[in-house]
C-alpha cells in the first residue's frame, strides 16, 4: 500500500540521517477547498465543431521555410460555463484563428486539429496570456526561474508526436508574450525566414511531420516548472491523425463507424478532474490568491498547501517548512469533466459507435466500466463492498457480452482487437476493466443496440493515488469510506469522481452494416512492425544489453515527497535516480538504433512513464524485491507479457510498484521539409527530448530526465 510504503521511506530516511520527524498533527490543512454541490446530467456532452469544441482549420497561408499547410493558434485567457450552477470559469486555452464552420470559440479544450497522415503541418502559436496565472505557482520546484520569473510562459508539446526536437515543446522550449525564450528555443530561427526576425515577440513556430499511423494525440503546455498548473488551467487540446487511404479508411468497409468530420458516429471523450471555488472560498481557504480579480464562484481551485494530514510527516527539511504556495505529491479533483463540462449526458442511437478516449487528468487513474442506470439519483447503487449493483452494459459489437471491443491505444491500432470487461471493478491485484493512467488513450468500438430506451453510466473506481489509494480522494454520495464529504453530499449531486458521463440510448434511425472487426482481425497493416513477439515476455535477440533504469521517491530540502527517475547507479546521498537538471544526460542514444530498457519501480506508486519522440512496445513486467535492490533486480517471479489491450505500440506505459517493466523502442529522427535535421540543442547537444512520469505533479518534482538522440 502506498501510504505504508511512504511512511516506511520517511522513517528509514530520517532514522538514517539522524533527523526528527516534523509532525504538525493529523489535521486538515487550512487551505483546502471542495466544489459546490453540482447536479448530475445537467449539461450536454460537447461535440466537436461549431457550438461545441472548436476545430482548427488552416489559415490559408503557406508556412515559411517549409511551405507546408499552415495554422495560426492563439493561446488566450477566456471564460466558459462548465455547469449551469457555476458562474463563468476563468480558463486559459488554445483558440484557432480559423475554425470549422467559422466557429473559433473560445471554449475549453478548443483547437482540435484533424490531420491526414504524411501531410505535414506548421503552426504559429501566439502567447497572449496575462502575467498573473490562474493557479498559485510554487517557484521552489525546478523551473528555470533564474532565466525569468514570468508565469505566463508556454512550451507546446505534441504529446505522442514523432517531431523534430525543436518542435517537441520540451521544458526549455518556453517563450513568453514579451519574447523571452528558454535556452532550447530555436523554433523561430529554424522555421522563420530571416532567422526568426519576422516573428513577433509572442509567436513561436512548430513543425509536425504527421508521419505516424492513425491515432488520437493531444497537445498541451510543457513549460519547465509549471505545466501542471497551466495544463490544469486549460492549455490542452487534441490532434487526430487520419489514415484515409490506409487501414483506418479500409476498416469503414468492415463496419468501423465513419469519421466524425463526415458526420459519422465517432465520439471523442476527454476526461479531467477539477475542483471549483465556491462562494465561501475566502473563508475556506484564506491564502487562496487571485491577484488579477476577486476570485469568482466557479473558478478553478488547485491544492497549494503541503497538507501534512494528507501526505504524511515531513522528512528532513534543512530549508525549512514548505512554503505557500507549495507543490503537492499529486493533485486530485472532486468533480469529473468530460469534453470540458461537468457530468454531461449525451444522446446516442442504439447503434455502433467509435469512442476515442483520453485520460487528461493531472494524477487520477481510471478503471472505466459501463453500467445500466438503475433509476436512482446517482444512476449507480453500491453494494456493501462499494461496487455497483447495476447490470453491466452489453456490447453488440462484442457478441452481446459485457465487454468493450478495444482496437487501439495512443500508439495506433493494436495488432488485434481485445475484449475488456465493462463490469470489472478494481480488485487490488487485478485492474478489472478499461484501465487508463494519465495521458493514456483507448480506441473502442461499442454497439448500444442492446440498450434502446435505457441510460448507461460510464463509471470509474480506480483508487487515488494509485494503487494504494486514500479514501479522501474518492467521492461518491453516501459512500462509506472515511471521506466525510460523501456523507454531506446529496444524492444526484457532486462531489463525485466515480461517474463521468451518461448515455441516453434512443432507438436506431437506421441499421448498421455487419461488423467485420473481431478479436481475430489483423490490424498490423496500420502500424510499423512490432520489434518483439506479442505475448512472449521474451526479450528479442540482436540488441545490446538492456539499459537499467529506476523510478525513485525521496524528500526535497523542504521535507516534501519528491519523485526521481534515472539510472541504476547509487547516488552519493543514497538511493537512485537523478534530478532533471543537476546531472548531465545519461540516456544518450544513436539515431537509427533500437534499445531495450528495463525500468525498476522502487516507489509505492504506479507511474505512467511517457517517452518523447518514440513509441515503445511493452515486453514484460516482472516482480522483484525492492528492499534488496542494489542496481540489479532480485526477481521474485516470472516475467508477464502485457495485457492484450496494451500489446501494441504505446508512448505512455504503466509501471507498477515492485516491478521491472521491460520495453523496446526504435530511435528514428524525423526531418523538416526544406531543412532536413535541425541544429543540435545548445543545452544538451544532439536532439533534446525527455522521458518522464505523466503524473504532472511528479514530472515537475522531479521525475523527468533528458533523452538525447545523436
Amino acid at each position: 500500500m502506498k501510504t505504508t510504503r511512504r511512511e516506511f521511506i520517511k522513517a528509514s530516511a530520517m532514522a538514517g540521517a539522524g533527523f526528527a520527524m516534523f509532525n504538525f498533527g493529523a489535521r486538515r490543512a487550512l487551505a483546502f477547498s471542495q466544489s459546490p454541490n453540482l447536479a448530475l446530467w445537467q449539461t450536454s456532452l460537447r461535440g466537436v465543431g461549431p457550438g461545441g469544441i472548436p476545430v482548427a482549420l488552416p489559415d490559408g497561408s503557406i508556412a515559411p521555410v517549409t511551405g507546408v499547410t499552415h495554422y495560426t493558434m492563439d493561446i488566450n485567457p477566456f471564460t466558459d460555463t462548465l455547469h449551469p450552477t457555476l458562474g463563468p470559469t476563468n480558463l486559459w486555452g488554445f483558440q484557432p484563428t480559423v475554425g470549422l464552420g467559422g466557429f473559433t470559440g473560445p471554449a475549453h479544450l478548443g483547437g482540435i486539429i484533424v490531420a491526414e497522415r504524411n501531410s505535414p503541418i506548421q503552426i504559429t502559436f501566439r502567447n497572449n496570456l496575462p502575467p498573473t496565472h490562474l493557479i498559485p505557482i510554487d517557484t521552489t520546484v525546478p523551473g528555470d526561474w533564474t532565466a525569468t520569473p514570468a508565469k505566463n510562459r508556454i512550451a507546446v508539446h505534441m504529446h505522442g508526436g514523432h517531431v523534430p526536437w525543436i518542435s517537441d515543446g520540451g521544458p526549455f522550449d518556453w517563450w513568453t508574450p514579451t519574447g523571452l525564450h528558454g535556452l532550447s528555443f530555436l523554433n523561430n530561427q529554424v522555421l522563420r525566414l530571416g532567422h526568426g526576425n519576422s516573428a513577433k515577440p509572442n509567436e513561436a513556430e512548430y513543425y509536425y511531420p504527421i508521419d505516424q499511423s492513425a491515432r488520437l494525440m493531444w497537445y498541451h503546455d510543457h513549460a519547465f516548472g509549471m505545466d501542471r498548473n497551466t495544463a490544469y488551467a486549460g492549455v490542452a487540446s487534441g490532434l487526430v491523425i487520419r489514415d484515409t487511404a490506409g487501414l483506418e479508411g479500409d476498416l469503414r468497409n468492415s463496419g468501423l463507424p465513419d469519421f466524425i468530420e463526415n458526420g459519422g458516429r465517432e465520439l471523442p471523450l476527454v476526461f479531467q478532474d477539477k475542483i471549483f471555488c465556491g462562494p465561501n472560498i475566502t473563508a475556506v481557504d484564506p491564502t487562496w490568491i487571485r491577484p488579477a480579480n476577486q476570485t469568482l464562484p466557479g473558478d478553478l481551485w488547485y491544492a497549494h498547501v503541503y497538507d501534512i494530514a494528507r501526505y504524511g510527516n515531513l522528512g528532513p527539511n534543512p530549508l525549512g517548512p514548505p512554503p505557500d504556495p507549495s507543490c503537492v505529491p499529486e493533485y486530485f479533483g472532486d468533480t469529473m469533466l468530460t469534453n470540458g463540462t461537468v457530468y454531461p449526458q449525451v444522446t446516442v442511437e442504439a447503434r455502433r459507435y467509435r469512442l476515442r478516449i483520453l485520460n487528461a487528468c493531472n494524477s487520477r487513474f481510471m478503471n472505466l466500466q459501463l453500467y445500466v442506470d438503475d433509476g436512482s439519483p446517482n444512476g449507480i447503487t453500491l453494494n456493501g463492498s462499494g461496487n455497483p449493483r447495476n447490470a453491466p452494459a452489453l456490447n453488440h459489437a462484442a457478441g452481446d457480452s459485457p465487454n468493450f471491443l478495444v482496437i487501439g491505444t495512443e500508439g495506433g491500432f493494436l495488432p488485434a482487437p481485445a475484449y475488456v470487461p465493462t463490469n470489472g471493478p478494481f480488485g487490488g491485484a487485478t485492474i478489472g476493466s478499461l484501465f487508463l493512467s494519465p495521458a493514456e488513450r483507448s480506441d473502442v468500438i461499442f454497439d448500444f443496440s442492446k440498450h434502446a430506451g435505457q441510460k448507461l453510466i460510464l463509471y470509474s473506481d480506480a483508487p487515488a493515488p494509485f494503487p494504494g489509494g486514500d479514501p479522501r480522494n474518492d467521492y461518491f454520495p453516501g459512500l462509506k469510506n472515511k471521506n466525510t464529504v460523501n456523507a454531506l453530499t446529496p444524492a444526484g449531486f457532486g462531489p463525485n469522481t466515480r461517474v463521468m458521463l451518461r448515455f441516453k440510448v434512443v432507438p436506431a434511425s437506421s441499421q448498421d452494416p455487419p461488423l467485420g472487426i473481431t478479436r481475430n482481425s489483423n490490424l498490423t497493416a496500420g502500424n510499423d512492425p512490432l520489434l518483439a513477439g506479442v505475448g512472449t515476455a521474451t526479450i528479442p535477440t540482436g540488441y545490446a544489453a538492456p539499459r537499467q533504469l529506476t523510478l525513485n521517491e525521496d524528500f526535497d530540502g523542504y521535507g516534501r515527497l519528491i519523485q526521481r527517475i534515472g539510472t541504476n547507479q547509487a547516488q552519493p546521498g543514497g538511493g537512485f535516480g537523478q534530478g532533471y537538471i543537476e546531472t548531465p544526460p545519461t540516456e544518450i542514444v544513436g539515431n537509427g538504433t533500437a534499445e531495450v530498457w528495463q525500468i525498476a519501480n522502487l516507489t509505492g506508486d504506479t507511474h505512467p512513464i511517457h517517452f518523447h519522440l518514440v513509441n515503445v512496445q511493452i515486453i514484460s513486467r516482472q516482480p522483484f524485491n525492492t528492499k534488496r535492490y542494489t542496481g540489479i533486480p532480485s526477481y521474485t517471479g516470472s516475467p508477464v507479457p502485457p495485457a492484450l489491450f496494451e500489446a501494441g505500440w504505446k508512448e505512455t506505459v504503466r509501471m507498477n510498484p515492485g516491478e521491472v517493466t521491460t520495453v523496446i523502442m526504435p530511435f528514428i529522427l524525423p526531418t523538416i521539409q526544406n531543412v532536413g535535421q535541425p541544429p543540435s540543442s545548445p543545452r544538451t547537444g544532439g536532439n533534446e527530448f525527455v522521458w518522464h512520469c505523466h503524473i504532472l505533479e511528479h514530472e515537475e518534482h522531479d521525475m523527468m530526465r533528458p533523452l538525447v538522440v545523436i
